[in-house]
């Protein structure tokens, strides 16, 4: 069974019967609010949303259609449509969040001075700390234009297994890359998924590979779908939102 598939099962065993209250498809990030006011987030691919001026068809009759109708979402083939669908799923999940290790994985991983770290996806608030710990690091990201030494995707299955820690970004949910690129992780002593989009769902995640699930706690609802809707990013979520941390090794 696929990730996707094991997501949306999960999902559907917390759904009550509830039904989606607003969905906001931002420039930044999609935010799903469900019945009992819980909002989700999950990134928007707006460079591969296409160029017609209807980037999801049902477009208009979201709202009110059952929990378990936009969980499907994430099995689309488009990503727009796949974002809400993860959106939908990490709104259910902040009904019954795990409890966190902390807020920051650093601490927890660890880093060695001399190690090879990959980062599939460019963080760049993280990349200052990893250089710091005098480690190699690697980054695979199909915009090579927004840094130096940066790696095309393509090159993920040459260099990606030599690395003892990687940080992958949880939008491989979205565009379905996720079990493809983990494969190249077996060897390493941390995966780490990271970013809003990231489920916090250990008993799925930890069966991939992944150690630790870096995503948030929605704290601010109607603060988060706004800035969702005016186009703003991760800067712009804080203080409506808290990093949570959570362990998948301890799941199993």
């Amino acid at each position: 069974m696929a990730v996707i598939d094991e997501l949306i099962d999960y999902g559907m065993k917390l759904d009550t019967g509830l039904r989606v209250q607003d969905v906001r498809i931002g420039l930044g990030y999609t935010a799903v609010q469900i019945e009992g006011g819980e909002v989700g987030l999950a990134y928007t691919f707006r460079g591969e949303a296409g160029h017609t001026c209807t980037a999801v068809k049902m477009a208009g009759e979201l709202a009110g259609k059952p929990v378990g109708h936009l969980l499907a979402f994430m099995k689309e083939g488009d990503v727009v449509s796949a974002a809400v669908g993860l959106a939908t799923f990490n709104a259910l999940l902040q009904r019954r969040l795990p409890t966190p290790e902390g807020e920051d994985f650093f601490p927890i991983i660890q880093l060695q001075a001399g190690e090879t770290v990959g980062m599939v996806g460019f963080f760049g608030p993280v990349i200052p700390l990893i250089r710091k710990a005098r480690c190699e690091l690697r980054i695979f990201e199909k915009n090579l234009a927004r840094g130096e030494g940066l790696f095309s995707p393509e090159k993920i299955p040459q260099k990606l297994p030599e690395c003892s820690v990687v940080i992958l970004s949880a939008t491989t949910l979205i565009n379905r890359t996720f079990e493809e690129v983990v494969a190249y992780t077996r060897e390493a002593r941390h995966v780490v998924l990271l970013g809003p989009s990231t489920p916090l769902v250990p008993e799925v995640m930890g069966r991939y590979g992944v150690t630790l699930l870096a995503g948030m706690k929605i704290v601010r609802p109607a603060a988060v779908l706004r800035i969702v809707s005016e186009g703003g990013g991760t800067q712009r979520l804080r203080g409506t939102v808290e990093k949570m941390v959570v362990s998948c090794k301890k799941a199993g």
